[in-house]
């Protein structure tokens, strides 16, 4: 192959099998945390009320921003109570998550949650009238 030929080919290459960057693929994922936020509070808290943890999420992504697979690959939740039900409703909502479109090549990223009940704000004490 003469060697234009071959630079062509390599510069070719490098284009279109990029990776985005991490920045692009964490801003993505939190604009869609809200999905796991709920999966969580309403697949998990409601089994067990003091249910915490984490969960990775393992995502392919095709170069047109969408998510070929999804799988749950490592949760540590301190009860088994929900663990099915909430990574099986991750799962289904991480599959309509969409990520930028470009030329990019297939990739697979891992992305952690961290799960914790609210807690609500500590109450101001009421001031007295005297």
């Amino acid at each position: 192959m003469p060697l234009p030929l071959l630079l062509a080919t390599l510069l070719h290459l490098s284009a279109t099998d990029s990776v985005r960057t991490d920045r692009d693929i964490r801003e993505s994922v939190l604009r869609n945390s809200a999905d796991v936020r709920r999966c969580y509070e309403r697949e998990g808290l409601r089994r067990d009320a003091g249910l915490h943890g984490s969960l990775e999420l393992e995502l392919t992504i095709l170069p047109t921003g969408a998510v070929d697979s999804v799988a749950v690959s490592s949760v540590a939740l301190s009860s088994r109570a929900g663990i099915q039900e909430v990574t099986a409703c991750v799962t289904a909502a991480a599959r309509h998550w969409t990520f930028e479109r470009g030329p990019f090549a297939v990739e697979t990223v891992v992305f952690p949650f961290v799960l914790r009940p609210v807690q609500p704000a500590p109450s101001a004490p009421a001031a007295s009238s005297t």
